[in-house]
């Protein structure tokens, strides 16, 4: 039934239970996995706190923010590379292919839905820590906004297994 199930990750706490799911539906289906973990753009406040103001009035203060940007994008990098071997290291010891993306600079939402249409992921299987705060009450979080886009089935998982 689905050939190419895509499996964002954070590679987090819970979620590695939610990837742990994902990795396991994949093998009973005899699906292979495409693992994609999203970094965002760099925030204003983000940007702020690398890009110290103080600098401002020195002659070295673009070499200075150049370097401090290249080290945060190195961090989402190192980030994503962690998450990432965390579900090729759960396919592997579960006889599952899988195919690795890493997309930087996009919102989580954006780039799952990106990465489905690209790869040709027949189902989403995301998974969800189920209290989103006061801002996705608000605004949404990304399930649900993948849940009101998306043209992929998605399938759901609460993630609440162990850390």
């Amino acid at each position: 039934m689905y050939k190419n199930i895509l499996l964002p990750t954070d590679g987090l706490g819970k979620c590695k239970f939610g990837t742990c799911h994902g990795v396991l539906l994949a093998k009973n289906l005899g699906a292979k996995v495409t693992a994609v973990c999203v970094t965002e753009k760099l925030s204003g406040q983000e940007i702020l706190k690398i890009y110290n103001p103080d600098l401002l009035f020195l002659k070295s203060a673009g070499t200075a923010a150049k370097e401090s940007m290249k080290r945060a994008e190195d961090l989402h990098k190192d980030f994503a590379e962690k998450a990432l071997e965390v579900a090729e290291k759960m396919c592997a010891e579960n006889g599952v292919k899988c195919e690795k993306v890493y997309l930087a600079g996009e919102s989580p939402t954006d780039g799952i839905l990106k990465v489905a249409k690209e790869k040709n992921c027949d189902l989403i299987f995301i998974s969800t820590h189920g209290n989103p705060g006061l801002m996705g009450t608000l605004f949404g979080n990304v399930v649900t906004k993948i849940l009101s886009r998306s043209k992929t089935p998605v399938l759901v998982h609460h993630c609440g297994g162990p850390s």
